[in-house]
């Protein structure tokens, strides 16, 4: 459980990076008598909606998913990584959807689903892989009575 939050603030963490380095203006290209936002107000900013949706929307689907994916057991590892990537893409397909939903008052348009379904899908597939590398990261130790 404190590895998931620790992932999802890592993730959120890079999520907004990236996303604050896609909508950055650099100041040689910035317009004389127009603000603009700076880079760490922009990840600011993008983290302020960012963490919330990770740890309250992310974590309780990430256990729910890899409950599921315990009660299953395949045994090929294939096949595992294939169910995890689409479960967690659907996942954060969803949450977009719903975040947008409740900070849009109700009203969805076709253009707000499409764009924030895919940022929802990049950023849960950013928390399973991040996920998956901390267990290479940080190994646990086996307990052997």
């Amino acid at each position: 459980m404190i590895r998931k939050v620790v992932v999802a603030l890592i993730s959120s963490l890079l999520f907004c990076v990236v996303l604050a380095w896609f909508n950055y203006i650099p100041a040689a290209q910035q317009q004389p008598n127009t603000y603009y936002w700076s880079f760490f107000s922009l990840v600011a900013i993008y983290l302020i909606y960012a963490i919330p949706v990770y740890v309250v929307g992310g974590v309780p689907v990430s256990i729910g998913i890899e409950a599921l994916n315990r009660q299953i057991a395949w045994a090929n590892p294939v096949i595992v990584y294939l169910f995890r990537f689409i479960a967690y893409a659907v996942a954060g397909m969803l949450l977009m959807i719903m975040f947008q939903f409740v900070t849009s008052a109700g009203t969805l348009t076709n253009s707000l689903l499409s764009s924030g379904a895919v940022w929802g899908m990049l950023a849960s597939l950013l928390y399973l892989h991040v996920w998956l590398i901390s267990f290479q990261v940080v190994k646990e130790k086996r307990r052997v009575w």
